[in-house]
């Protein structure tokens, strides 16, 4: 999931170096690092999944529903009066 994401790249280009000794053999760091990564993505992925189904179930009742909508309304006006309200430069 994150091989191609620039996101990344990005962070592992200038995250990981901090980690590497020199001195040291390098796979055996990468090979720790590496693993670490996908055990805290696992992790991630894992409580993530969980966390999301049991919002599902208490998101899709008709009260919580009519909370959204309002709450969403709410927001979308108010994004609405404050910008009519701006002037412009």
């Amino acid at each position: 999931m994150t091989a191609l994401n620039p996101k990344g790249i990005v962070f592992f280009v200038a995250f990981l170096p901090q980690f590497i000794s020199p001195a040291k053999d390098f796979i055996p760091q990468i090979v720790i690092l590496v693993a670490t990564f996908i055990v805290l993505v696992a992790l991630n992925i894992t409580f993530y999944t969980l966390f999301a189904g049991q919002v599902r179930e208490r998101v899709q009742s008709h009260n919580a529903k009519k909370w959204f909508n309002r709450f969403g309304g709410s927001a979308l006006f108010g994004a609405g009066a404050i910008t009519a309200s701006l002037k412009h430069s």
